[in-house]
């Protein structure tokens, strides 16, 4: 019991030093181009409203997204299950890393809904690699119209696209022929055998896969209106397959979580793609800063609507869960009374 709290105290200790370097290097960074930074504090009304629309309605999305997930069980729920839990949990995704949100989902189900841990993460886990494949395609359709529509070919950008396809690719054919038969690969590493598992269970329930084929179809849409909204605030419009290339980087960047919303890194990959797509570097971080504000902005503020109910529930059921035990417990030290035996 006493070498995985060290090792979680590590880990802890490592993130949080990691994400204070990060915030400090994107501090000085902003700072020193503070003069293409100030766009981001001139923006218009309309500007922010659309952005925060936007933004709402991916989180709305996400919601609808994780209802689809939780359908598979059979489990009652009602909307703070479903809607309630995920806007707390993506508010924590923005300060815990390694992602805590998907732990912190897990809990909650298992408490209060009897749902196994391991099913939990290991469908949102087995989600993460559906989501890296639509992610490539998006990529793939986006760098093909850029080379037909604009006769750009960017041989860097078709190379990392690529290497992320083989990997991927990879991840696939192990998950699948591992599957029955490599139980001890995946119970040595338990993320890895959360993320084949997870996988394995969403290619098997086709009916499961179309619909969230479909939510994302939507989500991303709404995702790529609103980085076509935040280029188009700092005065650098793009086109809609332009949109859909960055959209794709940014969440790609986002999918492990070493530090909290993977702060800094996100901005770092964001000016890269900008800079391979002939932009420049900080028009990319202006961008990934304003849409981490907007996207944060209304996690933060629509999980308050939520989080006492959830908080409560989580709790209530603990102390019901403790009740019943005491009770079980005096019930079985308990000597039975004559009235029991008449």
């Amino acid at each position: 019991m006493t070498q995985p709290k060290r090792g979680m105290d590590w880990k802890r200790a490592l993130s949080t030093s990691l994400f204070v370097v990060l915030v400090a290097l994107l501090a000085w960074y902003v700072y020193e181009n503070r003069a293409d930074m100030a766009r981001l504090l001139a923006l218009s009304a309309g500007d922010v409203t659309l952005m925060l629309a936007l933004a709402l309605g991916g989180c709305v999305m996400n919601c609808v997204y994780h209802r689809l997930i939780l359908s598979t069980y059979h489990i009652p729920l009602d909307a703070v299950d479903w809607m309630g839990v995920t806007f707390v949990a993506n508010a924590m995704a923005y300060v815990l890393p390694m992602r805590a949100d998907l732990v912190f989902s897990a809990a909650y189900y298992k408490r209060t809904k009897g749902l196994a841990y391991v099913k939990s993460v290991s469908m949102a886990a087995g989600n993460i690699v559906f989501g890296v494949v639509f992610a490539l395609a998006q990529m793939f359709v986006s760098l093909l119209l850029t080379g037909m529509l604009d006769g750009t070919w960017s041989g860097v950008l078709w190379l990392l696209w690529a290497v992320g396809t083989l990997a991927v690719a990879g991840f696939i054919a192990f998950s699948l022929l591992v599957q029955g038969r490599g139980a001890r690969v995946l119970d040595r590493v338990k993320l890895l055998g959360d993320v084949v598992r997870g996988f394995n269970a969403l290619l098997k329930n086709r009916w499961l896969l179309w619909r969230l084929l479909a939510c994302l179809v939507v989500n991303n849409a709404v995702q790529l209106s609103l980085y076509m909204a935040c280029f188009g605030a700092i005065g650098m419009p793009v086109t809609v397959y332009q949109a859909l290339f960055y959209n794709s980087v940014s969440w790609i960047a986002t999918v492990v979580s070493i530090v909290p919303g993977n702060i800094g890194i996100k901005e770092a990959v964001m000016g890269a793609a900008t800079s391979l797509t002939g932009a420049l570097f900080q028009n990319g971080v202006a961008v990934s800063l304003l849409q981490r504000v907007a996207v944060s902005y209304t996690h933060l503020r629509a999980h308050e609507t939520g989080r006492n109910l959830v908080c409560r529930l989580l709790l209530e059921k603990k102390k019901d869960e403790r009740t019943r035990r005491q009770v079980n417990t005096c019930r079985l030290y308990t000597s039975p009374s004559p009235r029991d035996y008449a």
